[in-house]
């Protein structure tokens, strides 16, 4: 029979082997463990910031879709009402639309003067006529005018617009840039 010393001696020596193992496994296994887990941690965050990045950049990617929609429908209703009209047509529309608006705003238009017409670029389908007008009256009137004139729905737009002083009142000097389809072309 075993006496209770040697049995207590067998436990004690299995037990400080067991501690001894575990020791060891611990030393080995919790360091590579903790890297993986501390690896792992790492790569959530650097995807996280990947996807938070890429979100944002597909925001914008939409936010400038969205713009060149809304462009293109502007445009393409800009082309649609372009005029296909002779230059003589088109200077007439535009001296008629011109003097519409001054009585309208109660000011005098004086002498409207067209220059030739020209492509606006190498290879476009557009033609640009300018104009070159001078209106007189007061401020607030001058001010209806241009207002209006922004409003008109013609296919041009304003290139300079001076304003000076003179005994009859205020003077506008304006130049537009009138469009128009070149002849036999389509845009």
């Amino acid at each position: 029979m075993r006496s209770p010393l040697r049995n207590s001696t067998l436990r004690l020596a299995a037990g400080g082997a067991l501690a001894v193992l575990a020791a060891a496994v611990l030393g080995f296994a919790l360091p590579g463990a903790a890297a993986r887990s501390r690896q792992a941690s790492q790569a959530a965050q650097a995807a996280s910031r990947g996807l938070a990045s890429l979100q944002k950049e597909l925001g914008a990617y939409q936010a400038l879709d969205g713009r060149l929609r809304a462009n293109r429908q502007v445009l393409e209703r800009l082309l649609a009402a372009m005029p296909e009209e002779t230059v003589g047509r088109l200077q007439w529309m535009l001296s008629r639309k011109l003097f519409e608006l001054a009585g309208r705003s109660r000011v005098r238009l004086v002498g409207v003067k067209y220059g030739a017409p020209s492509r606006e670029g190498k290879g476009s389908a557009l033609e640009v006529l300018d104009a070159e007008f001078t209106v007189v009256g007061i401020y607030p009137d001058l001010k209806a005018f241009m207002l209006a004139l922004e409003d008109g729905r013609l296919p041009f737009a304003v290139v300079s617009a001076k304003l000076d002083q003179t005994p009859d009142g205020a003077q506008l000097n304006v130049v537009l840039r009138a469009f128009r389809q070149a002849p036999g072309e389509a845009l």
